[in-house]
């Protein structure tokens, strides 16, 4: 729902942190290593190819070559229609700053963005 009002307003969106610092045991979630496992990836592949097939721009953070690499390297497979939605079970519904899901926030954040009250001092 939040990624369609999202196109509707013409905002990209971006995935700054698309694996959340592996926090909360992402990587060990039995769907996305199942998957890891069908698609011979690795969870954090499953994760970032998830992003792009719903059209979210995603800038996975690491100072490693190796997960550099491996992050690139998620564009010989797609996940169907039933592998997407395991994944989009996994949503825990605990936002860590803005609640980007409630398009009422998304609205109010936009509309302020748009015009803002202080555009500029006397």
């Amino acid at each position: 729902e939040e990624l369609v009002l999202m196109e509707e307003l013409g905002v990209k969106v971006q995935a700054w942190a698309p694996f959340a610092e592996g926090l909360k045991g992402m990587f060990q979630e039995p769907v996305l290593k199942r998957l890891a496992e069908k698609h011979g990836k690795t969870p954090a592949q499953i994760i970032l190819r998830w992003d792009i097939q719903r059209g979210v721009a995603v800038i996975p953070k690491s100072v490693h070559r190796e997960r550099m690499e491996e992050n690139l390297d998620i564009w010989d497979f797609t996940l169907d229609r039933e592998d997407m939605e395991q994944i989009r079970t996994l949503d825990k519904g605990q936002p860590s700053m803005l609640d980007t899901r409630k398009p009422s926030e998304v609205r109010r954040v936009y509309d302020y963005l748009k015009n803002p009250v202080l555009t500029s001092l006397p």
